[in-house]
């Protein structure tokens, strides 16, 4: 994977596939102490020891309709995580769901770049408009810090029974969530 931002959608598309109703992803560039972390936390199924282990395998998955066997999304972000000298956390337990936490060191030269995270979130929340999505950006740098929060529970019961789905309603979370990456600078990371 070129960037980040690929391997997050491919850690949110894990979470839908492991019957995730809520999703949480924090993304948090922290120039202060030089990190940048991002968190993906849902309620599915969730895994039990053996298989929280086996998920960091690049030979295993859990998908059985697949004809190869294999599940690099997760030994390769851990990967990349590693080689720009940052670190990798699964916590998971089952029917309680599973927590990823992975930081990279900001200045790294081999750290991949953000990419196109507006892109990554929007196709998410109208991929999977039955999931919702509680969405935390923070960027501290210079004693400053900016955020952006979007949730798609409360988008929801404001529009009723219009979907997310809806053209109007893709215009409106592609321009916020293009607002809120600009205030808070994560367009360059």
């Amino acid at each position: 994977m070129q960037d980040i931002s690929l391997h997050l959608l491919d850690i949110i598309e894990n979470s839908v596939r492991a019957k995730a109703r809520n999703i949480k992803v924090r993304v948090i560039n922290n120039a202060e102490k030089n990190r940048l972390r991002i968190i993906v936390e849902d309620d599915g199924v969730g895994m039990d020891t053996q298989t929280l282990e086996r998920a960091q395998d690049p030979f295993y998955t859990s998908k059985a309709e697949r004809e190869k066997k294999v599940g690099l999304g997760i030994p390769l972000f851990k990967q990349n995580a590693e080689l720009a000298n940052g670190s990798f956390k699964m916590a998971s337990e089952p029917g309680f769901g599973t927590v990823l936490t992975v930081d990279f060191e900001l200045s790294n030269i081999d750290r991949m770049p953000l990419g196109n995270l507006k892109d990554t979130l929007l196709g998410s929340i109208i991929g999977h408009p039955e999931v919702d999505f509680s969405i935390h950006l923070t960027c501290r740098e210079r004693g400053h810090e900016q955020s952006f929060h979007f949730d798609t529970a409360a988008i929801k019961e404001e529009l009723g029974d219009i979907p997310l789905t809806y053209p109007d309603v893709i215009e409106y979370i592609d321009q916020s969530l293009f607002e809120g990456i600009q205030n808070t600078n994560m367009e360059d990371v």
